[in-house]
């Protein structure tokens, strides 16, 4: 369409620097020792796709790659395409072949129709293709004469705005040197160790903030070409990020006692952040600490305290909670311990840290399996990875009055996605008894569920989920909500961009 697609940016130097072995799936040839190289600092994801998708030369290199880079243009309908699985459809021009004569002819040569004016067409097509791309001018920037530092904060002031690249990567290409500390590297690292834990999704940016709270840095900062450019925070990020991840991961054990086993469970990203802060200033608190952190917990989520604060007073409650690890103090003030718990919800976003405190209560029922089982009934692992959120009932047409309200969620074998009132009416009475109280149903709904009435049954179970959910809250020292239903407000980490 010869829409611009931004600029290139690179940097010309004769420093050999650690960069990617490849271009998509070409090999980066290495370069004659004290030539001039070019880095490219900018653009690699659209580099990447032009020259993966237009300079294969062989086409089995697509194949071997990790990623399929064979992307067709269907001339009949003139949109990009996937490889497809059956015969190459003769309207399919591979764009491999675009760029070069000899290629280019012998893929036209293919382009075969029933009707010779579609078969003109389609060659005009491709030609016009092939033009759009030969005539298109890509903007290139090069930055010559300048060390690292110059080259990767021009990168850093053009990426501002738009921010192309995660904070953490912006904080590597900051801070870089050859054969030092990689954060991202260390982050992808960690990553690994969160996902054996549940953690697997869990944003970067929270990672990256518990590494700024290790190195007493303001964890909202976001202009990380003038934070790095300090050399005391450089030299001191190695050690930041190993203090930062052994915080984290003792925060982790502790919110695994709480049930939080997934990061679809946490309720705002920055409760793992600030308790791995924690952790890493007191890695063994006493019993009284650990269960005013507790009740510190159950209270920031149940009434969405993350999701109605300014950052002065995170900032505020960062402070707090690093004085309790120091002894400073013995209780909160920024978080008070009182106040009330959001009203239950009116309707299931798993992206609400008020549902997912209820997701919470959930969980603490040890919810059975709804598939008949001629054994003992299982209780669902409750984890990322083995479970999934369904419905009691979807409506036939769509979600209805009853889609979208929580009563009508519920946890569920992986496998087992909507409809689970079919499942649960091929349970026989005695497994059913055990079954419905570990998903919040009232015992007394199995005469509804018998005789089909699945909108009382799913009333029921609101009714009954209220009721328990107070006293799991009364258990957890939570003040109560001033009402049973209420709207899901906006309580989660959005401005993090968090799930």
């Amino acid at each position: 369409m010869g829409f611009p697609i931004g600029s290139i940016l690179v940097w010309e130097t004769e420093r050999d620097i650690e960069s990617a072995s490849q271009v998509g799936p070409i090999e980066v040839r290495p370069r004659p020792s004290g030539s001039t190289v070019s880095y490219l600092l900018d653009g690699q994801q659209r580099v990447s796709t032009l020259v993966g998708t237009l300079q294969l030369g062989d086409m089995r290199e697509a194949i071997h790659s990790h990623v399929d880079w064979r992307v067709y243009f269907d001339l009949e309908s003139s949109k990009f395409v996937r490889a497809p699985r059956e015969t190459l459809p003769a309207k399919y021009f591979p764009l491999a072949s675009l760029l070069d004569t000899s290629e280019f002819l012998a893929a036209a040569n293919k382009i075969t129709t029933d009707s010779e004016e579609d078969s003109k067409h389609w060659l005009h097509r491709a030609d016009r293709l092939a033009n759009a791309f030969r005539d298109y001018q890509l903007p290139l920037i090069r930055i010559r004469e300048a060390d690292l530092d110059s080259a990767v904060t021009v990168f850093a002031r053009l990426n501002r705005t738009g921010r192309k690249i995660s904070a953490d990567q912006m904080v590597s290409a900051l801070t870089y040197r050859e054969g030092d500390f990689y954060l991202a590297h260390a982050m992808d690292d960690f990553q690994e160790k969160l996902l054996a834990r549940g953690f697997g999704d869990f944003n970067r940016v929270f990672l990256l903030r518990a590494v700024l709270a290790a190195l007493d840095r303001d964890i909202y900062a976001s202009d990380w070409a003038d934070l790095v450019v300090r050399q005391d925070i450089r030299s001191r990020l190695p050690e930041g990020f190993e203090s930062a991840s052994g915080g984290m991961i003792c925060a982790l054990d502790f919110l695994k006692n709480l049930g939080v086993v997934s990061d679809r469970l946490l309720p705002y990203g920055l409760q793992l952040v600030m308790l791995g802060e924690f952790y890493r200033i007191c890695p063994s608190p006493e019993p009284r600490v650990v269960n005013l952190l507790k009740r510190w917990f159950w209270v920031t989520s149940f009434s969405g305290w993350f999701g109605a604060v300014n950052p002065s007073k995170v900032r505020h409650a960062l402070r707090e909670i690093r004085e309790l690890a120091r002894d400073e103090v013995d209780s909160f003030t920024v978080v008070d311990l009182n106040e009330q718990a959001l009203p239950f919800p009116n309707r299931f976003d798993g992206r609400s840290a008020r549902v997912r405190a209820f997701m919470l209560y959930l969980s603490s029922l040890n919810p059975l399996s709804v598939r008949p089982q001629e054994q003992e009934l299982k209780k669902i692992p409750v984890k990322q990875e083995a479970y999934t959120i369904g419905y009691v009932w979807k409506e036939p047409g769509g979600d209805g009055e009853f889609g979208s309200i929580p009563a009508n969620r519920m946890f569920l074998d992986k496998g087992v996605y909507g409809n689970a009132f079919d499942e649960l009416k091929g349970l026989n009475d005695d497994d059913l008894k055990e079954v419905l109280p570990s998903h919040g149903f009232p015992e007394a709904s199995l005469p509804e569920l018998r005789n089909n009435e699945r909108q009382k049954f799913i009333r029921m179970r609101q009714e009954n989920l209220i009721r328990g959910e107070k006293e799991f809250m009364e258990q957890k020292q939570v003040t109560l909500p001033p009402v049973d239903t209420g709207e899901t407000v906006a309580d989660s980490d959005a401005s993090d961009s968090a799930y």
